[in-house]
């Protein structure tokens, strides 16, 4: 009985020992199966992080090579002396700068200086590709459009045996540069005096970009009164005559709610003042199915907002109850102080490039006015230049003795106006050193036509009391502006028009005062100026895309102000 309890005892004990061996064996495994996922987490967790780091670096890139894009530079960041080799065509990835690429100096991200990252951006214009699928290799469609490529890379502390790990991220961002210039506009305003900065009624056929820089709190910088309706900014050529439009360029189109059709793409910024709407008054239109214009402005960016009876006064900038846009009318003014008012002693800038000239004799960059007069024109004309519809007129800035038009040449600067046929050839740049005038000559003859492509610097005022049309050389009017005849004016007053009558005007026009339309003229170009005053008439103002690519060499303001937009992003195989 003895010798059985003892056999009944150890049984137990040995099925204890062993339970208790199984249970610590169990835990010791569900101890390592979680230390094991801490780790793989915590792991993961490390390496998510570098990824996102990783990606930031690359968005760095993207983000610094935009905003040289913006201010005219190439937009390669980190590139140091690296060239790309001669692959042929542009084909990412491989046309790609790599970190271990001879010469690349791959920047650090701040605060993370495990992420180095570098751009390369592509320029649709000269890849030799047809990157918008159009079957036009660098055809017009992909002009202004680049591709950046942000590259970045995370390179981790080496572990016991001297390995590295690294991860590396590549970013496709396609852009598109968007010139915003002053001349990509119907009217472009300064400064603005008491008055605002347009003061009177207007009908304006494009974009409208007001700083209104010197305008008081409160000061309207637009002030539309007029209760029959024909104050109103447009985004097409709606009521253009079929005369005047065929001498210039066809509109671009676009693909609106599924419709194909033409558009001015206008655009309303106003930076400082006001906008007064009252009556019929309107900025853009209502969209109407199934004609070939565009009817909504493409985009409305008013900072101080909107009066005027045609406005809702809702406490805050006001509710227009007349404006139709593509965004509304509550963003706000987007371009801050990119885009100044040209001024005749600002520097001169290259109107391809922007690039700064420097004048040799002083050291210093040359300003607008200097680099117009010692530049690019001969001798100045002398005091007051007047120019009569019925009187011959010939003046050569490059051989002002000889006064035979006979003798004129391709490479001088001349305006030669022959009254027998009313047309007036102009060529290059002239300076004139008192006012101007184009007057109408006796009875009803006011018509001009001109043809070449000139620049006009007037030192003092402009009165333009005739028509200004556009022809061509061999006496025909398709197409003839402005990409084959274009007539640019600068004056450093005052230029005013159509005193006498109302006038039809083809052409670029600056006054570093103010310009005043007494009558209700017709404008097919484009108004810059600090202040407008459009009387108690309604002038039509209608804007030519075209203009702005084909000024005469010497025209203020000429260069180009690159807006970029994001048009596509995608992450690419590294």
């Amino acid at each position: 009985m003895v010798v059985a309890c003892k056999r009944s005892r150890n049984g137990q004990e040995g099925v204890a020992l062993v339970a208790a061996t199984l249970f610590i064996a169990v835990a010791v495994l569900i101890m390592a199966a979680l230390s094991m996922r801490v780790v793989n987490t915590n792991n993961q967790v490390t390496l998510n992080t570098q990824v996102k780091d990783c990606l930031e670096g690359a968005e760095s890139a993207v983000a610094q090579a935009m905003a040289e894009l913006d201010n005219n530079q190439d937009g390669h960041i980190g590139l140091g002396t690296w060239t790309q080799p001669a692959w042929g065509t542009f084909a990412a990835p491989d046309s790609l700068p790599r970190f271990d690429s001879p010469g690349v100096a791959p920047l650090t991200l701040p605060g993370k200086r495990a992420v180095r990252y570098m751009a390369y951006v592509n320029n649709w214009e000269t890849d030799g590709i047809d990157n918008n699928g159009d079957g036009n290799v660098d055809g017009a469609e992909e002009t202004g459009y680049r591709g950046i490529y942000g590259i970045a890379r995370y390179d981790d502390t080496p572990n016991s045996q001297g390995d590295v790990r690294f991860i590396e991220r590549r970013l496709e961002v396609i852009v598109r540069g968007v010139d915003i210039n002053v001349w990509r506009n119907a009217i472009f305003a300064g400064n603005g005096q008491a008055g605002g900065l347009i003061n009177g009624n207007v009908s304006i056929h494009g974009s409208v970009h007001l700083l209104g820089v010197n305008l008081l709190e409160g000061i309207q910088a637009i002030a539309a009164l007029d209760l029959s309706g024909a104050s109103l900014i447009h985004n097409n050529y709606t009521g253009l005559g079929a005369d005047i439009r065929a001498r210039v360029p066809a509109l671009p189109r676009t693909i609106y709610n599924g419709e194909d059709i033409e558009t001015l793409n206008a655009n309303l910024r106003v930076r400082n003042g006001l906008v007064e709407l009252s009556g019929n008054s309107e900025i853009g239109e209502p969209d109407i199915r199934g004609n070939t214009t565009k009817e909504t402005m493409d985009g409305t960016y008013v900072t101080d907002g909107w009066g005027g009876n045609a406005t809702i006064n809702d406490g805050d900038r006001g509710d227009p109850t007349s404006v139709f846009s593509d965004n509304g009318w509550d963003e706000l003014y987007d371009l801050g102080t990119r885009v100044p008012m040209p001024m005749l002693a600002d520097a001169w800038r290259d109107p391809g490039t922007g690039a700064l000239r420097t004048n040799p004799a002083t050291g210093q960059n040359y300003t607008h006015m200097d680099y117009f007069h010692s530049e690019l024109t001969g001798t100045p004309y002398p005091g007051n230049l007047t120019i009569q519809a019925n009187a011959n007129f010939y003046y050569n800035a490059t051989r002002p003795a000889d006064a035979n038009p006979a003798n004129r040449q391709a490479t001088d600067d001349y305006i030669f106006f022959n009254a027998a046929t009313n047309v007036m050839q102009i060529n290059g740049q002239i300076e004139v050193d008192g006012d101007l005038e184009i007057t109408r000559g006796g009875g009803n003859d006011k018509t001009i036509h001109y043809t070449g492509r000139g620049a006009l610097l007037v030192r003092g005022n402009a009165i333009l009391n005739t028509d200004l049309y556009a022809q061509n050389a061999n006496g025909t009017t398709a197409l003839s502006y402005p990409v084959n005849n274009c007539f640019g004016i600068m004056v450093e007053g005052d230029m005013t028009i159509g005193t006498l009558s109302q006038l039809t005007l083809m052409g670029a026009f600056y006054a570093q005062g103010r310009i005043i339309c007494s009558k209700q003229s017709l404008i097919m170009g484009t108004f810059v100026s600090n202040y407008f005053d459009m009387g108690g008439q309604v002038p039509d103002i209608y804007q030519v895309p075209d203009l702005a690519t084909n000024l005469p060499l010497g025209m203020i303001g000429a260069y180009p102000i690159l807006m970029i937009q994001r048009v596509s992003w995608r992450e690419i195989a590294a």
